[in-house]
């Protein structure tokens, strides 16, 4: 396990007085490989807890395209180290980098821990190496939750992980209602946190910086723009998205698309563009570490996940106070349909090419939306509302 920044020399001992005398120490941890949603949660929660109540520590995966989210975290946690205890690197290597989380944990003398992941996969030898460490209080937030019936085994083993951690955080209602149709979701042990933002970064952008950018990508000072920003990857609704660009396009003829992102299937999706002739009018822009400014330049930002629930790409959209389209709307959502975004049909490029029409050609009522959503994000998505919610958690069992 390699160890990062800002270690204290004493993390050892608990400290006998000053500022850190009687703070919980938290321990957040993702095994996580990718930079997503998901990954900006656990460093605002590591920037957001309560430092006169928590010392934060950090684990995450030693890997390379982790690195953005471990200098995140290096920034954010008071503390961080670097450790792979799954399959990636192979069963022995898993083993070890267990024994060396195990003592790891030890050295910090951790109170409670927080798991997050989009599944329980790559969790269980950290859990097992939390017990060895005498962690009794171990939380796990599954950023997704199952959308059909498992086979099972996997059924199984996923239950019996359910009922071994402390508590369960969901990240919406909707995810709680998923969890509780496919597996074990001990009502007792289950909370509902939302996804939060820090809603202060995303300001209006520059007008020159947008006007650069339409520059970099040639479009036109006047082109309306329809963009998302998500991983390039399966489940993704990415396909559907592509597939409403011609009635969109047909309806609103000066329109450009802006494709921010990157995954798997990046060939898949520039292919299926290049078939519906639209290649001149769909911009790939790979990943952006910062995606600000290319949420600025949207008209209407469209998320077309079929499944999932409260998206943070989706909430730095409405932040930017762009109008919103999404695909997986429903109570507890961010989006109310018809006045801080629009709900489209899953898997429907028809419906996807309705709204984002509709939005295109009412300026008045991108603006109306706009502000709507941005004052939504405000009231109920921030990420210290997030933060304060979790350390109430952590804190209520404390003896």
């Amino acid at each position: 396990m390699t160890e990062h920044v800002r270690e204290s020399s004493t993390y050892g001992a608990r400290p006998s007085g000053g500022a850190s005398a009687g703070r919980m120490r938290v321990l957040i941890f993702t095994n996580s490989v990718t930079m997503g949603g998901m990954e900006e949660h656990v460093a605002l929660l590591a920037r957001h807890l309560d430092r006169s109540l928590f010392e934060v520590f950090a684990v995450c995966p030693r890997w390379q395209p982790a690195e953005r989210l471990q200098q995140m975290l290096a920034n954010s946690a008071d503390h961080l180290a670097v450790s792979t205890p799954d399959r990636r690197w192979g069963l022995l290597s898993m083993i070890w980098e267990t024994v060396r989380l195990h003592r790891r944990l030890r050295t910090w003398q951790i109170d409670v821990v927080h798991m997050h992941s989009t599944t329980y996969r790559g969790q269980v030898f950290a859990l097992i190496g939390c017990w060895a460490a005498g962690v009794r209080r171990v939380y796990v937030t599954e950023h997704l939750a199952p959308d059909a019936a498992l086979p099972r085994p996997e059924r199984w083993l996923r239950n019996l992980f359910s009922a071994a951690v402390t508590g369960i955080v969901c990240v919406s209602q909707k995810n709680l209602e998923a969890r509780r149709a496919y597996i074990y979701t001990p009502s007792q042990r289950t909370t509902v946190v939302e996804n939060g933002i820090d809603v202060g970064k995303f300001e209006p952008i520059a007008p020159d910086e947008l006007s650069k950018l339409r520059v970099r990508y040639d479009i036109p000072p006047e082109a309306p723009i329809v963009g998302t920003a998500v991983r390039f990857e399966p489940d993704k609704g990415l396909d559907d998205l592509i597939a409403a660009m011609p009635a969109i396009r047909a309806a609103c003829p000066d329109v450009h698309f802006l494709l921010v992102g990157d995954g798997s299937l990046r060939k898949d999706l520039e292919a299926q563009v290049a078939r519906l002739n639209m290649t001149d009018r769909v911009h790939f822009t790979g990943f952006q570490d910062d995606p600000r400014a290319f949420l600025g330049l949207m008209d209407v930002f469209v998320l077309p996940v079929p499944v999932g629930s409260m998206s943070i790409g989706l909430l730095e959209a409405m932040a930017m106070e762009r109008t919103v389209v999404m695909t997986f709307g429903g109570d507890g959502e961010a989006v109310i349909d018809g006045e801080s975004g629009f709900c489209a049909t899953p898997r429907d490029p028809a419906s996807i090419a309705r709204f984002t029409t509709k939005a295109l050609l009412d300026p008045e009522l991108r603006r109306r939306v706009g502000r709507a959503a941005r004052q939504r994000v405000t009231d109920h998505f921030s990420a210290q509302r997030v933060a304060d919610a979790l350390g109430a958690l952590y804190r209520q069992q404390e003896t």
